[in-house]
């Protein structure tokens, strides 16, 4: 089993696997989180980190099911989120949806509304962060900051959630050797296109810098540039039809290992990702 720090940026949970589709330095593959399915094995996850990410993302049911579909059954996710009545909510540009201390309900217990999706997810805690000056206007009576919470702005600054993964029976577990053993071909692995068997999307590793999709008639490539799979279906779709014998070792162009005060870009050869 794997944990995994999705969207890490450049602050990654120890211990994990750095996903993010910028190459900041900590991170340990590149992928794009709006694009689905992610490109990881079924029930290969014991832990998902998502700080700071979820608000990010448009699709918040169609993202959530991804990650039931990569959860172990009772693994956790962990999501740390901005209150929706905060200005932090629409300060930023890039933030598309608001989250509510009952939001994760609509996954599992809120009865009547569970059925906009199969994926659950049993809110095992919630974490509220108070803003500073309230908490200590109110003394941290948690009944007065609660009510104010509701009613007022900037009270209730985020949000901690612990979610435990519920599926209909125990997941059998996979044992993993790298972080290339988790990975599958997003077009394989789920949804419309996912392959037979048991374990589809399975990926071939090739001369290290290529990983080959093994599923017939799919024949798509993701490179790998020193140790960083890019798992972009851009590139994959663009060595599609090349014979895994033409496979260029390395892979054209590089990949730019961006730090804190770098834009960084997911690749640079004749086009960005």
């Amino acid at each position: 089993m794997i944990s995994l720090d999705l969207g890490c940026g450049q602050e990654k949970q120890a211990g994990t696997i750095g996903v993010d589709m910028v190459t900041l330095a900590p991170v340990d593959i590149a992928a794009n989180l709006w694009k689905y399915p992610l490109p990881f094995a079924d029930s290969c996850a014991e832990s998902i980190y998502l700080n700071d990410v979820i608000e990010h993302i448009p699709s918040t049911i169609p993202f959530m099911e991804e990650l039931h579909r990569i959860c172990c059954n009772g693994a956790r996710v962990y999501v740390r989120v901005v209150n929706w009545n905060t200005i932090y909510m629409p300060m930023d540009p890039t933030h598309v949806r608001p989250f509510h201390e009952n939001t994760f309900d609509f996954f599992g217990s809120r009865k009547g509304r569970n059925y906009y999706t199969h994926a659950r997810f049993e809110v095992v805690k919630v974490v509220k962060g108070w803003d500073y000056y309230w908490k200590r206007w109110t003394w941290g009576n948690e009944r007065c900051l609660n009510f104010l919470g509701r009613h007022l702005n900037n009270v209730l600054i985020d949000l901690n959630f612990e979610l435990k993964a519920l599926k209909p029976e125990p997941a059998r577990a996979q044992a993993f050797a790298s972080k290339f053993d988790t990975l599958r071909c997003p077009h394989c692995v789920a949804g419309e296109h996912r392959a037979s068997g048991t374990d589809p999307g399975r990926l071939e590793r090739v001369n290290d810098s290529w990983l080959a999709c093994v599923e017939t008639g799919c024949g798509r490539k993701y490179p790998v540039y020193d140790g960083l799979p890019i798992m972009m279906f851009a590139e994959a779709e663009k060595w599609r039809g090349t014979p895994m014998s033409n496979l260029p070792v390395p892979p054209p162009g590089n990949v730019v290992r961006a730090g804190p005060e770098e834009f960084p870009t997911v690749l640079r050869h004749d086009r960005v990702v």
